[in-house]
């Protein structure tokens, strides 16, 4: 697993600029559980969901950014004992290109050349690794029970179990937010300009 050390920067502002900026939205999240984040074109929103788990129910928390797709579509988990059954049965992954990376976590995608691109930032990779657990996907909407975006919006969603409130893991969870989208457009696989739709 590679080093927890926040990012000297973020995007164009310094850690330090960034903490401050996130942190009036934190506040208000932790009051009443749902934030948003003005980063460059795009609003990352900050929530909590109940999510089926079983018989029961189960409180994750999620933060989300639509931004316009370019049809590249990812999950990303740490690796647990499904895992090893799916690879048994060969269900498909992607592989990134680092072999540390590859042993904490798996990818699944149809376009293992955008896996590798995307995933090949540094700072990325050890915002991910930072997380005890986490759920990482691109998708073209919220599920059959959720909001559906316009054509040609795709969305950006990262869960983690239960309420968090650490308020060094919430900014590196926007962190991890905001270099993800710098990162897709900089490949080519996502558009820099606004989506047009707040989640």
């Amino acid at each position: 697993m590679g080093s927890t050390a926040a990012p000297e920067r973020v995007g164009e502002e310094a850690w330090a600029e960034f903490c401050v900026r996130v942190d009036a939205a934190l506040s208000e999240y932790l009051r009443g559980g749902c934030a948003r984040v003005r980063y460059r074109n795009w609003c990352v929103t900050l929530d909590t969901n109940i999510v089926p788990a079983g018989a029961a129910a189960a409180v994750v928390t999620r933060v989300r950014a639509p931004f316009v797709g370019r049809g590249f579509r990812f999950k990303l988990q740490r690796r647990d004992l499904l895992d090893a059954l799916a690879r048994r049965l060969r269900i498909h992954t992607s592989e990134t290109g680092q072999s540390d990376f590859d042993r904490e976590f798996v990818v699944r995608s149809d376009d293992e050349a955008a896996v590798r691109r995307l995933f090949d930032d540094p700072a990325i990779r050890r915002l991910i690794a930072s997380q005890p657990s986490i759920n990482l996907e691109a998708r073209g909407g919220d599920g059959p029970f959720g909001a559906s975006l316009p054509a040609g919006v795709d969305e950006l969603v990262l869960r983690a179990p239960g309420f968090v409130t650490d308020r060094e893991r919430l900014r590196r969870l926007f962190a991890l937010f905001a270099l993800l989208l710098d990162r897709l457009c900089a490949t080519g696989d996502a558009g820099a300009e606004g989506p047009g739709v707040t989640l």
